[in-house]
């Protein structure tokens, strides 16, 4: 997990972090010198996938094992082709994207909302340690039976185990970081004057932010897997990728499955790169030295 050891400027009218005297800071990057390592990254990515879809042809063929077994990558093509053009994948799609970031969305607000309060309030952190880490410890997708006889089969289900999900790893990483201040730097705030909130806004908030995106990039791809087992296990009027993945499994559709299963994947990593891109953004000052 990412850490920050810089202290926030807390001069008025300053949101970033001032380089102090003497330090020659991270030397300027080159604009085309960065496209060209964006580019080169890339083609590497693709470079990858296209050697393992070979492999995964070669093996096929080696083996002659069964399509309905493993199928090959031109089956699982044509099923997803067959998918996108009959309309299903899209619907399937858009329904287990809003069961995922809607259900993301307020399990965000409510971990970090509690981890503010229960950082600013430290009775409140004795009294509901105990049950965040007896919830924490518990198998969340255990309780799924439960909230679908609770919710029922609709949508509404599905987001709350997704905030069951989401909740917990980003209430213990916003906790953490907003108490990874120094005692020397809440010292400084102590003596410029600076109020609670100032604190807050201007030193726990930075300290917490490199916590709290790295407990996002897990969250996310958690809330879809979520989202698909709560559609596996009743689907109910919705119709998601997993409603997809269980109608395919009854059939005994290999392709079909496998197509799902791409589709999730792909899914997840433009979840996951949207948070690193959020990071590189928010994170600009913090120079992380890794992807």
């Amino acid at each position: 997990m990412t850490t920050t050891s810089q202290l926030p400027d807390t001069h008025p009218g300053a949101d970033e972090p001032v380089i102090p005297p003497g330090s020659s800071g991270p030397p300027p990057r080159s604009p085309r010198r960065a496209a060209r390592r964006a580019l080169g990254q890339i083609a590497f990515v693709v470079a990858e996938f296209v050697a393992a879809i070979a492999l995964w042809q070669l093996l096929v063929t080696v083996t002659g094992v069964s399509h309905q077994v493993v199928p090959g990558p031109q089956a699982v093509w044509e099923s997803l082709w067959s998918l996108i053009r009959s309309g299903f994948l899209l619907d399937a799609g858009i329904v287990t994207m809003q069961e995922t970031l809607l259900g993301f969305a307020v399990g965000a607000a409510l971990g970090i909302g509690l981890a503010v309060v229960m950082t600013e309030v430290p009775l409140l952190y004795k009294v509901l340690n105990p049950f965040v880490v007896a919830f924490q410890a518990m198998p969340k997708i255990a309780v799924a039976p439960l909230l679908l006889i609770w919710f029922g089969f609709g949508i509404s289900s599905k987001v709350v185990l997704v905030v069951v999900m989401v909740f917990f790893p980003i209430l213990v990483n916003t906790y953490t970081g907003l108490n990874s201040v120094r005692q020397e730097q809440l010292d400084l705030m102590r003596a410029c004057r600076a109020s609670r909130w100032e604190t807050f806004r201007r030193l726990r908030f930075y300290a917490a932010l490199p916590f709290i995106l790295a407990s996002f990039e897990v969250s996310f791809v958690l809330a879809l897997t979520a989202a698909v087992v709560a559609e596996i296990l009743g689907s109910g009027t919705t119709v998601g990728l997993g409603t997809l993945l269980q109608l395919f499994n009854a059939r005994i559709d290999m392709p079909g499955m496998f197509a799902t299963v791409v589709v999730l994947s792909v899914l997840g990593m433009l979840l996951y790169g949207s948070v690193k891109l959020l990071s590189r953004y928010l994170l600009r000052w913090n120079q992380p030295n890794a992807d």
